[in-house]
Formats: C-alpha cells, sequence, structure tokens
C-alpha cells in the first residue's frame, strides 16, 4: 500500500502538468475563434452584397393606363375623351425560355401604347436597360417610373448584377383592334355549306302539304295551311300544338322564319317570326319554352308600343342563333340583333351582310368548326349558289 502511494505522488506533478496545459490549449482556440468571429463583424457594414451571375425578369407588371376614345355629339359632332384604367389586372406573361413578355388578354381597345409605364423586378437584384428602337443603345430603366413607348415590340436587357451575363426579352403589348368582335365574311365552296340534319322531317311535313320550320332537341315543328303550329314528337306523327293566344295572330307560312336555342340544361327556346296582321310596321313573334319535363305552348309577343327597337315588317327575314345572339338577315338588307329573347332589335356594325351581297333569296346556317371549337356562321346565295363563311374577328 505504501509503494501504491509513492507511486502515484511520483507521477501526480507530470499529470497536473499534462491537464493544465490541455485547459491551456483548449482555451487558446476558443479565444482565437471568438477573435475571428469578432474580426469578420467589425471588417462587415451595410453596404456589402453578394454578387451572382444569373440574369432574368421575375415579374413585370403595367401601371395605370390612358384610353382615348371617339364619341358623337347629338349635334353630330365628333370628339375625343379620354379614361384611365388600371391594366395592372392584364397578366404579363414571361416566357423564360422563347425570351419573350406579353399580355393576355389584349388590353382595350384605344389604350395609349405610347406612354406606357411598368413595374419589372428580376432575380438577385439585376439591372435592367432598354434598347433603343433605332441603335443598339442601351438606356437604364428606371422601374415603375421610365414611359416607354409599346406602339411597337421593345426589347428589354437584364444584366446579373456581377456583371458577367445578361439576357434579352422581347415584350410586345396586345391591343384590342376596332374590329374585335366584328363578323369578317371569306368566300367559301359551296359544297361546304353546312348540311341540314332534319331533312326527314321535312320531307314529313312537306309531304303533308305543311311548312317546315325546325327543330328543338325533341320536338319538330311545322305551319299546316290551316294557321295551326304542328309538332312531331318522337317520330310518332304530326300533331297539333298547344298555344297560348288565338292562331289568327301567327305568322303566314311564305316568309316565316324559325331558330332555337339550349336556354338551360332541361328547356329550349324556340322562335318564330314571320308577318301577320297583328301590326302593320313590325313581324310578329312567337316563342315556346320546350321543357324536357313540363308541357310547352306558344307564347304570342305583342309589340309593346314604348318599345322603339322592333322588328320591321319586310317580306321575309332568316333567323340564326349565333354567340349568343339571335340575329335576323332581313330582306332589306340589313341584319338586325337581339340579345333578349326577341323583345328588343337593333342593327349594329357588328353584323352585316357582306359587301357586296345583292341576293334576293338566300339562307344561313350556323356550324362549329371542330378545329378550335368556334362558331362559324355560313350564308348562301340560293340563287347563285355564292356562299360565304363568317367568324367574329379576334
Amino acid at each position: 500500500m505504501t509503494d501504491i502511494c509513492g507511486n502515484v505522488r511520483k507521477f501526480a506533478p507530470k499529470f497536473e502538468i499534462y491537464y493544465s496545459m490541455r485547459r491551456f490549449f483548449l482555451t487558446l482556440c476558443v479565444l482565437f475563434v471568438a477573435v475571428s468571429v469578432l474580426t469578420s463583424c467589425l471588417n462587415s457594414d451595410d453596404d456589402s452584397s453578394t454578387s451572382y451571375n444569373d440574369a432574368a425578369i421575375t415579374t413585370f407588371t403595367l401601371g395605370t393606363l390612358n384610353r382615348y376614345l371617339h364619341t358623337t355629339s347629338k349635334s353630330g359632332n365628333d370628339s375625343v375623351y379620354k379614361v384611365s384604367f388600371a391594366a395592372s389586372t392584364y397578366k404579363m406573361n414571361i416566357d423564360q425560355l422563347g425570351d419573350s413578355i406579353y399580355n393576355t388578354p389584349s388590353l382595350p381597345y384605344g389604350t395609349d401604347a405610347a406612354h406606357v409605364v411598368c413595374t419589372i423586378t428580376t432575380k438577385n437584384n439585376g439591372i435592367v436597360f432598354l434598347k433603343s428602337l433605332t441603335s443598339d443603345t442601351l438606356t437604364y430603366f428606371s422601374s415603375g417610373n421610365d414611359s416607354v413607348d409599346f406602339r411597337q415590340p421593345r426589347v428589354f436587357r437584364v444584366f446579373s448584377s456581377d456583371g458577367n451575363s445578361y439576357h434579352d426579352y422581347n415584350v410586345k403589348l396586345n391591343i384590342s383592334n376596332q374590329n374585335a368582335g366584328v363578323l369578317q365574311w371569306t368566300e367559301a365552296d359551296q359544297s361546304q355549306f353546312p348540311v341540314a340534319r332534319d331533312n326527314a322531317e321535312r320531307q314529313s311535313a312537306e309531304a303533308l302539304g305543311y311548312t317546315y320550320l325546325g327543330r328543338t332537341y325533341l320536338e319538330a315543328y311545322a305551319l299546316s295551311p290551316d294557321g295551326q303550329i304542328m309538332e312531331l314528337e318522337d317520330e310518332t306523327g304530326w300533331k297539333k300544338d298547344s298555344l297560348e293566344s288565338d292562331a289568327s295572330l301567327l305568322p303566314m307560312a311564305d316568309g316565316v322564319a324559325y331558330t332555337a336555342w339550349i336556354l338551360d340544361i332541361i328547356t329550349d327556346y324556340a322562335l318564330i317570326v314571320g308577318r301577320s296582321n297583328a301590326s302593320d310596321k313590325a313581324m310578329t313573334l312567337w316563342r315556346k319554352l320546350a321543357d324536357y319535363d313540363l308541357e310547352g305552348r306558344w307564347v304570342y309577343m305583342p309589340l309593346e308600343e314604348e318599345n322603339p327597337y322592333y322588328l320591321p315588317k319586310m317580306d321575309f327575314v332568316v333567323l340564326a342563333y349565333f354567340n349568343e345572339t339571335i340575329l335576323a338577315f332581313g330582306s332589306d338588307k340589313k341584319v338586325y340583333a337581339s340579345r333578349d329573347q326577341g323583345i328588343t332589335w337593333k342593327t349594329t356594325s357588328r353584323y352585316a351582310f357582306p359587301a357586296g351581297f345583292d341576293g334576293n333569296s338566300f339562307k344561313v346556317a350556323v356550324d362549329l368548326n371542330m378545329t378550335d371549337y368556334e362558331e362559324e356562321l355560313w350564308l348562301m346565295d340560293t340563287t347563285s349558289g355564292k356562299t360565304w363563311k363568317g367568324r367574329l374577328a379576334d
């Protein structure tokens, strides 16, 4: 026991020295790290930044823009007035792969494209420049402040924050033209005129001496020689249809027109237009709600005296339901439009006969273009066979 204690005392000084040196070394390391961190903090300031070599526009937003519109006073004088609108609601699409920026939908007609203020944000604080229209000169762009002339596409160049790379974007503003929504005609092959799908019903009616009108999804209609509306339902034969008003108010078979469309999921709307003795100045209108669950009746639509927008009385009209609008192509070579199911009718520059059309006998049809699922309106001069196809301009 004495020997063991002696050995411990013999090595104790060495152990104490080793332990003390180890503690000193650890303390020295901690102090070194602390001094390094403190030095880094002291050398930093608010102006330091990290540069990047990627360049991209991440958002492009239009500001408040002006529109200049024309109006005509009661005296017939033309004038121009200005209105402002928030163009920020029009989305600017950024195609990073195609290097292009463009808006959808188009800005309204009359937008002032020569003075456009826009706000641009970039990735990692890239710097934006605008390229000149006449040279390669670049001008620094102040986002949200500078006015840009967008009457033709412009090139914006964004440089990375380290200045080593850049990305060019072609920016175009799409603005609706004055002809947007106007029916535009092109000549077409007569053989392409849509084929009627109710020839069997037409032949059935004409065999009985009826004037065939047309059909809804479930029912087909015709006028009998004694002035009644006949209905063909489920191919069980023709029967007299129900009328809410006196049959004497029905239009004459000569020049009568018919159209129908889907009103809602269970109801079709059918409309008959023609001449009668009910009015000396307006065409006579009858309508029927063909309900899938309830028995419908034909209802006479009398002309209200205070309504100045009636369909004028003429030799004949041809009806078509196109673009959620009833169109009446009249023998007076005018097109009348109704958007309230036949109550009011107005001529408009949006719809008109093809330029130079002079036919006295014609027919129309509406068809769906299966390529882009857009409605097409067809018109044929039944005397010459000359045919046109009409679509609304974008």
